[in-house]
């Protein structure tokens, strides 16, 4: 009767094989991590609009809508509460609602996108936005914008784009770094 001869299999190829793989796969990780895309420039960035679909978990079904309004030099903010109309992102919908009613910037001027990133609200404007304004309607414009903004909790500050180019100024109001929507407190 014949005998059989037990084979030898050899592992070290297919342990070879498995340890390449493991160090590509780190390496693609570090890669995708560690890339260096946060090194590139802001300015050279390209910060897409997205607007997202207003949705029932996640966003609000109302919004404080802001109309300014001065007495002399006074500015007023009236506040008032509204629905969310179906597919609109509530961000964009207060913030639109705010730059119509400021009759401050020309009619076709509004946000055409918005992402929140790491607490920022990137505003994507039209080009007709940004122009140079008086000082009073700056102020008019930037205390409304963060008044509108300031009642999302995630958004802690806003910068403007304008076709992914940052907005560097708002006539003498430099705009370069994103700003704060909330007052900073007063020391007493």
């Amino acid at each position: 009767m014949a005998t059989k001869k037990k084979q030898k299999t050899s592992k070290g190829p297919m342990i070879g094989l498995l340890a390449i793989g493991a160090i590509g796969l780190a390496v693609l990780a570090a890669y995708v991590k560690f890339g260096g895309a946060d090194k590139i420039p802001t300015e050279v960035k390209r910060v897409p609009a997205i607007q997202q679909p207003a949705s029932n978990k996640t966003k609000p079904d109302q919004v404080t809508l802001i109309t300014p309004t001065r007495e002399g030099t006074d500015l007023n903010l009236g506040k008032h509460q509204s629905d969310v109309p179906a597919g609109e992102n509530p961000m964009l919908f207060a913030l639109n609602h705010f730059l119509r009613e400021s009759k401050i910037v020309p009619d076709d001027a509004r946000a055409v996108g918005m992402q929140v990133k790491d607490h920022v609200a990137l505003v994507d404007v039209s080009p007709s936005f940004n122009q140079s304004y008086g000082s009073m309607d700056e102020e008019t414009l930037l205390k409304g914008i963060c008044a509108t903004l300031a009642q999302f909790p995630e958004v802690e500050k806003v910068q403007f784009f304008v076709e992914g180019k940052v907005v560097g100024s708002l006539g003498n109001v430099d705009l370069s770094e994103p700003i704060s929507v909330r007052p900073k407190p007063e020391n007493p």
